[in-house]
């Protein structure tokens, strides 16, 4: 018995237009958060080491941990997509964002943040 081939894959004609135009500011808007988002953990370091109780030199872990999420999270999200779709993905990552943000701030020391 012959089994039919699976249909070969056709990517999606690129973006034109508007749809263009708003492909680029929302992928500009996340590459300046992601920016700002480091920039802000880096300028506040002396307010988290001191808040903790810890030297700067601990504190910078903050630092080495939101980059090892970002490299991490980064190459997953095309995979993640394709599984759990766009906007599932979407919101349960701002709903991550929100509870993990919620718990760092709630952490009263640096084992726990």
């Amino acid at each position: 018995m012959a089994t039919a081939a699976a249909p070969a894959y056709v990517a999606p004609p690129p973006l034109e237009g508007s749809a263009r135009v708003w492909g680029t500011i929302a992928l500009s808007a996340a590459t300046f958060m992601n920016v700002l988002d480091s920039s802000i953990a880096n300028v506040s370091l002396p307010a988290i080491s001191g808040d903790l109780g810890v030297s700067t030199t601990q504190g910078t872990w903050v630092i080495t941990s939101f980059a090892v999420a970002n490299a991490i999270a980064v190459p997953l999200t095309g995979f993640m997509t394709q599984r759990f779709g766009q906007v599932r993905l979407f919101v349960a990552s701002v709903i991550l964002f929100m509870i993990s943000s919620l718990l760092c701030g709630l952490a009263p020391n640096m084992t726990t943040l």
